[in-house]
């Protein structure tokens, strides 16, 4: 099974310097780096080639996202 970490608010600031720091760890399968700004998150992911930042661009103060988001997770349930 894939360990996954999901990591809020990383297209900047704080959520974004996390980000940065569980990847430098390595502990982790993939980083899902979410926020409302794709480019930003793109950025992210564009900076550390082949380590497994997924940006998911998501909107989590719409009620709709989370759909978004538990589906997504449940394709990497065992």
């Amino acid at each position: 099974m894939k360990k996954i970490a999901v990591i809020t608010g990383a297209s900047s600031g704080m959520g974004r310097r996390f980000a940065e720091t569980v990847q430098e760890f390595g502990t982790y399968d993939e980083i899902w780096a979410i926020a409302r700004r794709e480019e930003r998150l793109r950025a992210l992911s564009d900076r550390y080639p082949g380590k497994k930042i997924v940006p998911v661009p998501l909107d989590l103060t719409d009620y709709d996202s989370y759909a978004a988001l538990e589906s997504r997770l449940a394709e990497h349930k065992p």
